[in-house]
């Protein structure tokens, strides 16, 4: 789902709850009238008609925050403005000098768009990442001097930002007076269509070509862009020729970057490129205990072990669901949240996120299975039942109805013509190890990660 969509997912359920909570006429003089201009970093910033409708809006929180988590799986804030102000700031920024007339201060956050909460001493580090943060680190520390440039790629939401910001914040820790910049490849582009439509194209290499740091976030986005990828080919080769130091990510490596120019794919490699993978169940864990510690709530291991179970995408939606279930644990008025709690709060959330697998079938879960626990595949299927084949046909069975959602007889059929209800057991046992058995959990997850 595109952040479009999503954004516009999230107005029209704040709207349906709002429906159902408040009365028609409260509904008709303040909500309906109400519009969402735009959710950045989490925040909706939402127009109202008229100044005194805030108040209103202050104690409807509760609708934002169950938007939020249904849509986002994480809280939404908001800011309110009415008619009136978004009027007066339009006026104020059209009268406003442009951004590349009065550039920032360089070490400012407004010139360097660096999180200050992104560090190295917060960044989990795990199998997934290790290399990755390992020449994150060697790179502020030596920046231009090795892996110039270097290439990060991985999946969304696996760290790729954090360690950029991690970068740029310890260098400027070392040198105050470095001029680091952090950038979306989005930002680029629109800051170059920008400085074209404008004639202020000398401003703008003014501001990209005297770096010491470049930091590029998402650089697919320039693909197909034509102009702008001659544009950050030019800026490139005066940064690099003067030992600027150029951080990339990408969500594939530079090779399979489409519509991008070969002259520029061929830039991107002529550093170190390395790789994020998806966390696995330690660094899992790690993360939640990082996490949970800054939470109001208690948090007991084998609630935290069971979440670590059950999200294994990336560090983005395992926050994500963290936060769903610390709030359907406040909203039960639970101060130590148990597995029962993070069961309720996960159940809609895994349905949401479950992607099907175009490539996975039943004799490839059989098969791996088999492998995993080191017997054969016929004997999985089979009518042998001694634990160590039973158990893991109970593993067998209860992935195929997680990750294709076979019926129990059809899964039945795959084992011998098993009966449904021998599938509806072994999927209830596993369910309930997964829940507090960290060897089962650890199993599963790898098995998963098999198909990936």
């Amino acid at each position: 789902m595109t952040l479009q969509k999503e954004k516009k997912e999230f107005w029209t359920r704040v709207k349906e709850l709002a429906k159902k909570n408040i009365k028609p006429q409260s509904y008709d003089f303040f909500i309906e009238p109400a519009q969402l201009l735009e959710i950045e970093n989490d925040i909706a910033t939402i127009i109202v008609g008229a100044k005194f409708h805030k108040d209103f809006w202050r104690s409807q929180e509760g609708l934002i925050s169950t938007a939020g988590f249904e849509v986002f799986d994480r809280p939404i804030r908001f800011n309110l403005l009415s008619e009136e102000e978004v009027s007066e700031k339009i006026e104020q920024e059209m009268n406003e000098p442009d951004s590349l007339d009065e550039a920032p201060a360089l070490a400012t956050p407004e010139f360097t768009r660096l999180n200050p909460k992104y560090v190295f001493d917060n960044y989990i580090q795990g199998e997934g990442n290790k290399w990755a943060k390992a020449a994150a680190f060697a790179v502020a520390d030596k920046p231009g001097d090795v892996y110039n440039p270097l290439f990060i790629y991985g999946g969304s939401g696996l760290g790729k930002t954090h360690l950029m910001h991690a970068i740029g914040n310890e260098i400027l820790k070392d040198n105050p007076h470095s001029k680091v910049k952090y950038v979306s490849a989005e930002t680029f582009v629109n800051d170059y269509v920008n400085a074209t439509r404008k004639g202020q194209m000398a401003k703008f290499e003014e501001t990209y070509r005297n770096l010491d740091i470049l930091l590029l976030d998402d650089v697919q986005f320039f693909s197909d862009k034509e102009g702008t990828q001659n544009e950050f080919f030019n800026t490139f080769n005066t940064l690099h020729d003067r030992g600027a130091q150029i951080v990339l990510t990408s969500d594939r490596i530079p090779q399979e970057l489409n519509k991008l120019e070969e002259r520029l794919v061929t830039r991107f490699s002529w550093g170190l490129t390395t790789d994020i993978t998806a966390p696995d169940y330690e660094t899992r864990m790690a993360i939640l205990q990082t996490k949970s510690e800054s939470s109001n709530l208690e948090f007991p291991q084998e609630t935290l072990s069971y979440i670590a179970g059950q999200i294994d995408s990336n560090v983005r939606e395992l926050e994500g669901a963290l936060n769903r279930v610390e709030f359907v644990a406040k909203t039960n008025n639970q101060t130590i949240v148990n597995i029962d709690t993070a069961s309720e709060a996960l159940r809609s959330l895994k349905s949401n996120m479950q992607q099907p697998l175009s490539n996975l079938t039943v004799k490839k879960i059989q098969d791996e299975v088999a492998k995993y626990y080191h017997i054969s595949t016929a004997d999985l299927v089979g009518p042998k039942r001694p634990k160590e084949i039973a158990f893991p046909r109970q593993i067998a069975m209860y992935l195929i109805r997680e990750l294709l959602a076979l019926s129990l007889p059809a899964i039945g059929n795959e084992f011998g013509g098993r009966d449904h209800t021998t599938v509806m057991y072994a999927h209830k046992q596993i369910s309930e190890k997964m829940k507090n058995d960290i060897d089962v959990q650890k199993d599963v997850d790898a098995i998963k990660r098999l198909f990936q």
